[in-house]
């Protein structure tokens, strides 16, 4: 709807091109600025006792100026390319209005105008100043005196009523316009403002610098893709969220009542798997809604686990509120989409969606850690990220997953966060070893408050009795006692370190009797849309609220470990490290409605198997499996106390060795994400650290040879999201080896997709399998 007054005399001057909805140059700066208000009223205090939203709107109202030139409305109506930037050109127009603003004002203002596409580099390599034939004078000869005259009059008629019309006339202050010419030397001026405003690089500068460039992208990407509204904060209180949730006559628990209380807080929450941590987040989160955050992050670990949580949330909040955002998750929404609909309808859903994440409008997201990550390493965009970020509320669930490097950087992040744009942080796992807490504590300041579910809690989640076992897992004794397990009617788990031995085991159980339909396998070698058909059958069956449970074996990998809503009878499992077992045992007797449950480890192999404690060295490789299984000795054929779990942890993490190498590790990351944190800069992506941040992820993507020609098929017919449920992940190591080894060729008729087509046997059974297994580098 238009304001008013509006500038008819402007609607001959476009600011996109028909392909694009033919917006003029006023109703596009009328929607950005609107855009611009969603931000103001989702964030209304930053940088308290600023005047960043003054100079925000009047860069906004000026930074579309260029687009007036003639070159550039001449392109937009099918003409040849425009060599020049309007960002460029809007800077002729700053003097119209700089008397209203200090000298640091003045370089705000600058700088979000002319950043609101380029990086500070590209600008200056297009517009040098030391050149004999300055290009800022070709450039504003692109506009003449009547056009100039008619911008001058839309400033000045409009600027600030509108202001009053968006509801800013309380931050944003009056400025009377003059009028002004369009001239070069007024250009190189503020363009050297600007560029010395950014290589002066005051500390005190970055953050304002991060936020003007984040809100006004973020206002004039939103425009551009014709989002009409900013979802609000989700305001509801906890103990409203706590009546939707919680069944007929259930109570809250004291740690979520205690998580809800905490308005404004971070916090840590210890409480065993299957006590309601994820409602504790989400009660803390929300608090008693007076102040709600601008932005809920809820990160995990793995895809599964990501894909399981989005459907919860949308759930407990609606379509409409919550979004996915990981490696995979065109496809795992996909999948959800597709249900009832036609795949290009499907797909426009899911782009969409995409699209929504890019433009930061979800309040309530899941999403993985490395998604976070990205900002930190100023990947293009990062100062919108960053926005994003500020004020928000993370929740971070199952710390424990991490390897101390990634660890490392994940707790950076969290303190640069949390010391520059007050986020605030909910770190939760049923195990926190003192080593991560000390460094948490640090990260989220010192009084961070430990919230601890209560003895009772504790004794109640009592559901396990360990039993170690000697041997191996493969063993025909173990086999047997597996089957006959399912057909006295129970769902057992079995769970291996690598995909290797899961798909032997999966093998040598049928070979022993049971039928496919009393057989589930998951792995990370399986098509991206087998394995999300895989994850919605194992919940059918498997699923904690399941009451029709038929008899089986779910064979799997680590993939199971965390937030699989799942609830199986009885676990076999590889030794692994404690934090790793705990989270397997947690899929059995999830809620403790069984009594007590046999949970079996094997002593065998004690090694690591390629995949725990890896070293050159074989006498200490798998060095923390075998101090895992040393203290669980101690406790063999006992029913496992949940709070004595970190106590179990620390003696672990005490023994020498395991404590060295994980301080090193943990030490040799956390300085490195010092130095990558004292290089943020505003205004400067760095294209360069990309492979760095790739080098984070242990995955290359390949498409079995069976499903080659469908692949293709679906790349000539542009269903690009079909075409990557095709493939499969492998990791680094494994990709050299085939390709060493010959099994790995180019897919034909890929066009600019570079896709490599595996030789090797693929079914849905089993997933990809690899003949030379000796130690397995795909181990997920």
């Amino acid at each position: 709807m238009r304001p008013s007054p509006w500038p008819d005399w402007l609607d001959d001057l476009l600011a996109k091109s028909q392909r694009y909805g033919g917006e003029t140059l006023a109703e596009h700066t009328w929607v950005v600025l609107s855009r611009l208000a969603d931000l103001y009223r989702l964030r209304p205090h930053l940088l308290d006792n600023s005047r960043l939203w003054h100079c925000l709107y009047w860069a906004v109202f000026l930074h579309d100026f260029g687009k007036a030139a003639r070159g550039f409305q001449q392109r937009l109506r099918g003409g040849p390319a425009w060599s020049h930037r309007h960002e460029v050109l809007s800077l002729a127009f700053v003097d119209a209005i700089a008397h209203g603003l200090s000298a640091d004002e003045q370089c705000w203002l600058v700088a979000a105008i002319v950043s609101h596409h380029r990086d500070e580099a590209e600008i200056a390599e297009t517009y040098p100043l030391d050149v004999r034939k300055d290009p800022l004078v070709e450039l504003c000869r692109e506009v003449d005196d009547e056009i100039v005259f008619r911008l001058n009059k839309w400033l000045a008629t409009c600027a600030n009523p509108w202001r009053e019309a968006l509801g800013l006339a309380g931050v944003v202050g009056e400025i009377t316009p003059q009028s002004m010419t369009v001239k070069a030397k007024r250009v190189r001026y503020w363009l050297g403002i600007y560029h010395e405003w950014v290589e002066a690089n005051h500390p005190a500068a970055r953050v304002p610098g991060i936020l003007l460039r984040g809100l006004i992208t973020t206002a004039d990407h939103m425009a551009s893709a014709h989002l009409h509204r900013l979802p609000p904060p989700i305001t509801e209180p906890w103990s409203a969220l706590a009546k939707r949730l919680l069944p007929a006559g259930w109570q809250v628990y004291e740690h979520q009542r205690q998580s809800g209380m905490l308005n404004g807080q971070s916090a840590l929450l210890m409480a065993p798997t299957g006590s309601g941590k994820t409602e504790a987040a989400l009660y803390w989160a929300l608090g008693d809604g007076t102040a709600p955050p601008a932005r809920i992050f809820y990160t995990l670990p793995y895809q599964a686990s990501m894909n399981a949580m989005y459907d919860r949330l949308r759930q407990n909040f609606g379509d409409d509120l919550v979004g996915l955002q990981h490696g995979r998750a065109a496809q795992a929404l996909y999948a959800r989409f597709r249900e009832g609909e036609e795949w290009s309808a499907a797909a426009r859903r899911v782009q969409w969606e995409k699209n929504l994440n890019t433009l930061h409008a979800r309040p309530l997201k899941v999403l993985s850690p490395y998604q976070l990550l990205k900002a930190l390493f100023q990947l293009r965009g990062f100062e919108a990220m960053l926005t994003d970020y500020a004020q928000a509320a993370f929740v971070f669930d199952e710390i424990h997953a991490y390897e101390p490097e990634r660890l490392a950087l994940i707790i950076g992040l969290m303190r640069y966060l949390r010391e520059q744009f007050a986020a605030r942080f909910f770190v939760m796992s049923a195990t926190f070893p003192q080593l991560i807490r000390d460094r948490l504590t640090v990260a989220l300041g010192n009084n961070v408050p430990v919230i601890r579910a209560s003895p009772e809690i504790f004794t109640r989640f009592r559901r396990h009795q360990l039993f170690l076992r000697d041997g191996d897992l493969t063993d025909p004794t173990t086999i047997t006692e597996i089957v006959n397990g399912v057909r006295t009617g129970r769902q057992v788990l079995v769970c291996a370190n690598t995909v290797a031995r899961a798909q032997a085991l999966c093998d040598q159980l049928a070979q022993a009797g049971l039928t496919d339909d009393q057989l589930l396998l998951i792995h990370s070698r399986f098509t991206h849309g087998d394995r999300n058909r895989l994850e919605q059958r194992i919940r059918f069956y498997c699923g904690s609220n399941v009451a029709q449970r038929p008899p089986l074996v779910l064979v799997a990998t680590q993939v199971v470990e965390v937030s699989l809503d799942i609830d199986l009878d009885t676990i076999y499992t590889d030794p692994a490290p404690l934090e790793a077992l705990l989270q397997r045992f947690g899929r059995v007797n999830r809620c403790g409605a069984k009594g007590i449950c046999p949970v079996y480890v094997f002593r065998q192999p004690n090694d690591g198997q390629g995949v725990y404690g890896r070293d050159r060295d074989p006498n200490r490789a798998g060095h923390i499996v075998r101090v895992t299984l040393a203290e669980l000795e101690k406790h063999n054929r006992e029913i496992i106390d949940e709070a004595a779990i970190n106590d179990w942890l620390d003696n672990i993490y005490a023994d020498p060795e395991l404590k060295q190498q994980w301080t090193e590790a943990y030490q040799r990351m956390a300085q490195h994400v010092e130095l990558i944190i004292n290089g943020i800069r505003p205004f400067r992506s760095d294209d360069q650290r990309e492979d760095e941040f790739e080098q984070l992820f242990d995955g290359v993507e390949v498409v079995p040879q069976c499903f080659e020609e469908d692949y293709v098929k679906c790349l000539v017919e542009e269903r690009l999201i079909e075409a990557n449920d095709y493939l499969v992940s492998i990791s680094k190591q494994r990709f050299a080896i085939l390709r060493s080894q010959g099994k790995l060729r180019p897919a034909e008729e890929t066009g600019k997709r570079r896709v490599w087509v595996a030789q090797l046997p693929y079914d849905e059974r089993n997933g990809l399998s690899f003949s030379d297994i000796v130690i397995d580098p795909d181990w997920s």
